[in-house]
């Protein structure tokens, strides 16, 4: 999916979304021939994780540090 839809479903600007990734929050989004960033769900979830985590006032490195266990709980739910 777009950058676009991938804001739309995770509640993350497409700006915020161009920041995380470049702030190495989310891996590097694949890219179509014509240049465009492409996400997947997976990608959709992590973005509404760090979302989550910052409403309640994590910072980026906290967030490093808590995605691991939002991977493990993925796995289990």
């Amino acid at each position: 999916m777009n950058i676009s839809r991938a804001a739309e479903l995770s509640g993350v600007s497409a700006k915020m979304i161009r920041h995380y990734e470049s702030a190495g929050l989310i891996p590097a989004a694949g890219r179509t021939d014509a240049g465009y960033r492409v996400y997947a769900m997976d990608d959709v979830h992590r973005l509404a994780f760090i979302r989550r985590a910052r409403a309640v006032g994590f910072g980026s490195d906290d967030i490093r540090q808590l995605q691991p266990l939002n991977r493990i709980s993925s796995l289990v739910a």
